[in-house]
């Protein structure tokens, strides 16, 4: 468009005049110091937010190991040998009372198992 022409309506002409007080805002090296100060603080406070929020998930993955998680862990191992055994008697046939016995001490030991990992449950 040629300098003499005026622009049609709904057009716009910007002159490098009218410009010249609005500050380029795209180059972060063009703005004041006091707004490259305030957005490096929301930066380094968004930064540790997010470092806490982080830390945060990790520990509610993994829960820590207590002594009455391991306790009922162990226990229920012993439960299922103890309920293997009864089991190859039974195919085997071999003493009743023997089977009725490793069945009932398996689940004296199944009821200690559960009672420790009640026990080591968090407050909920």
């Amino acid at each position: 468009m040629p300098k003499d022409e005026r622009p049609a309506d709904g057009e716009s002409r910007l002159d490098v005049k009218e410009t010249a007080g609005v500050e380029d805002k795209s180059n972060p090296a063009r703005l004041p110091a006091d707004v490259t100060h305030t957005f490096e603080r929301m930066e380094k406070l968004l930064a540790q937010i997010r470092g806490t929020l982080d830390a945060a998930a990790r520990e509610g993955e993994h829960r820590e190991l207590s002594y009455g998680r391991l306790v009922g862990g162990v226990l229920q191992v012993v439960v299922a040998g103890l309920v293997a055994m009864a089991l190859l008697d039974w195919l085997l046939q071999g003493v009743v009372n023997s089977l009725f016995v490793k069945l009932a001490f398996a689940g004296v030991l199944q009821l200690s198992a559960l009672t420790a990992f009640v026990v080591s449950r968090k407050g909920s």
